[in-house]
């Protein structure tokens, strides 16, 4: 038997962090051993307390949850413009309360990589990540564009001190950009399949679906990804920071770009994941 990849997230918990998290929890091959958290979409402390209920009412309780930086390299805090994630980051959506948080940032990672290795997903501005990225195996980043876009990727954006970091931390690095997270939405009638199942993370599920722009998976895509690489395309760039933005830049560092996406069978894996669980 293949053992499953085993997965540290980092997240800012966020209704398609949420969605990441309810996959990684579902997925038969993927191993949720730790998430951190970072203000981004909400305070660092509402991610935290964010992710701690997802993870319970999903039957992943003893998942640990650390509380990482509240602020950017710079200083900054939360993103204080509008979104669908709304003041409590899960749109409106209620969700019982999950266990405290645990663990320190750096002490949740160094227990999980002496169990052996695993990858660091980062769903969330990067300023936990240049000290946690030399710890894993490799590293999923949620961030950057094809090509310059105003305004910047938020991801990327809102700490690019910290995004150039992680990308010279010298790990094998996949980079997930918004061109192919805009793309992946599911359908109406699966989005009322979840909301609809018997199953608690599926319900979950289906009512962050309804309550996200679109009906996007967004972060939850990049678990997908390496769930299921043959519904990607994916192809070694050189990518940099440039003026806040994260692009393809001559100087900057080779990693692989998820630059296309069979964004109907994406979404249809990420439903019927939810609903066999």
């Amino acid at each position: 038997m293949v053992r499953p990849t085993r997965v540290v997230l980092d997240v800012d918990t966020g209704i398609d962090d949420a969605l990441a998290l309810l996959y990684a929890v579902a997925s038969p091959t993927l191993d949720l051993c730790g998430v951190t958290t970072v203000a981004g979409n909400v305070p660092v402390e509402v991610a935290a307390r964010n992710s701690a209920a997802v993870l319970a009412l999903a039957g992943a309780a003893g998942v640990p949850v650390a509380v990482g930086a509240s602020r950017t390299t710079a200083g900054e805090g939360p993103r204080t413009a509008p979104s669908d994630h709304g003041p409590d980051g899960l749109g409106g959506v209620a969700v019982p309360p999950g266990a405290a948080p645990a663990a320190d940032v750096e002490s949740l990672v160094r227990d999980v990589r002496a169990a052996g290795p695993f990858t660091l997903v980062g769903l969330a501005p990067m300023t936990n990540l240049p000290g946690l990225a030399p710890s894993a195996a490799g590293v999923v980043l949620v961030g950057g564009t094809l090509a310059v876009e105003d305004p910047p990727e938020v991801n990327a954006g809102h700490d690019p001190e910290a995004t150039a970091r992680t990308l010279a931390s010298g790990r094998p690095t996949t980079l997930y950009v918004r061109d192919v997270f805009e793309q992946v939405s599911v359908l109406p009638g699966d989005v009322e399949r979840l909301g609809s199942s018997d199953r608690a993370a599926a319900r979950l599920a289906g009512e962050l679906l309804a309550a996200r722009r679109s009906h996007l998976v967004g972060d939850a895509g990049a678990l997908v990804l390496l769930t299921c690489p043959e519904l990607f395309g994916v192809e070694a760039r050189r990518i940099g920071p440039a003026g806040g933005h994260l692009v393809q830049t001559p100087g900057g560092q080779l990693v692989d770009v998820v630059v296309d996406v069979d964004a109907g069978s994406v979404a249809r894996t990420f439903v019927e994941v939810l609903l066999a669980t």
